[in-house]
């Protein structure tokens, strides 16, 4: 391992207890100033075999990072925290698809924690967390079954973007750390905050998901709005009415039925 790197997971675990220290190790942890994806470079180990423990990949610049649904993005260097995290699946298949909601409940439980009393943020199903109707964090979770099952969930957190630093059209959409707080915020201290968030609550949160479940639908954005759903080749119309017990979202049709929502390429709302 480097120095920069001992150095910045030194950072990561800056605080923590020494049962959570022993749970992640340098050699989990790795950091490269550019990267095309992070999630890309994981999944690659993951699918060699090379992954059997948790292991963090960050970044301070994606080239070819993209969005749940393949959509291109990029960030100003070292402005954000762009990570993925390897995590071995041991848990039921069935949990699996409750993951991308147990992100969002740890990224957003962190980002609330460096923030402070009176910052809600709002959860946007299946992948985005939102401050006042504004995007500051996305995720992108990713697994692949062989040799093993591994999933690999990616981040990327506004951390101390400038509002003058997106395009106009972005800067009604987006925010970051520092144009809500007024100040820089360290993003390793933020990395630590949720990989201790993952070490400890993983898979335990999988398997019973009532806390993350209560989290989610306290910030549900989507609750109660009319939406259009673009799943596969279908447009489906209807009522958000909440997350069911898979992560998956309800949405209520016109004739009163409740249509489960794996997964969406589209979400509009009217």
């Amino acid at each position: 391992m480097s120095h920069l790197n001992r150095g910045i997971h030194d950072e990561i675990i800056r605080g923590w207890p020494a049962a959570d220290r022993s749970r992640f190790l340098p050699d989990q942890f790795r950091h490269t100033p550019e990267t095309g994806s992070t999630n890309d470079d994981l999944l690659a180990k993951a699918r060699a075999g090379e992954i059997t423990a948790p292991e963090l990949l960050a970044t301070d610049y994606q080239t070819s990072g993209r969005g749940r649904r393949g959509d291109r993005w990029e960030a100003a260097p070292g402005r954000n925290l762009l990570f993925s995290l390897a995590l071995p699946l041991d848990s039921p298949r069935e949990t699996w698809s409750r993951l991308p909601q147990l992100t969002a409940s740890l990224v957003g439980s962190a980002i609330e924690d460096i923030l402070g009393p009176g910052h809600q943020l709002q959860a946007k199903w299946p992948n985005d967390l939102l401050y006042q109707g504004q995007k500051l964090a996305g995720i992108l979770v990713e697994i692949t079954l062989k040799p093993h099952p591994v999933a690999i969930v990616g981040v990327g957190v506004n951390v101390n973007l400038r509002a003058d630093e997106l395009p106009p059209a972005l800067r009604a959409l987006a925010t970051s750390l520092y144009e809500i707080a007024g100040y820089e915020s360290n993003r390793w201290f933020l990395l630590g905050l949720i990989v201790q968030g993952f070490l400890r609550h993983h898979p335990e949160r999988l398997l019973d998901f009532q806390d993350t479940l209560a989290w989610i639908t306290a910030r549900d954005l989507l609750h109660g709005r009319r939406l259009q759903i673009r799943s596969g080749r279908e447009d489906i119309v209807g009522t958000a009415s909440g997350i069911g017990p898979r992560g998956e979202l309800l949405l209520r049709k016109d004739n009163g039925h409740i249509r489960e929502i794996v997964s969406a390429e589209e979400i509009r709302w009217r």
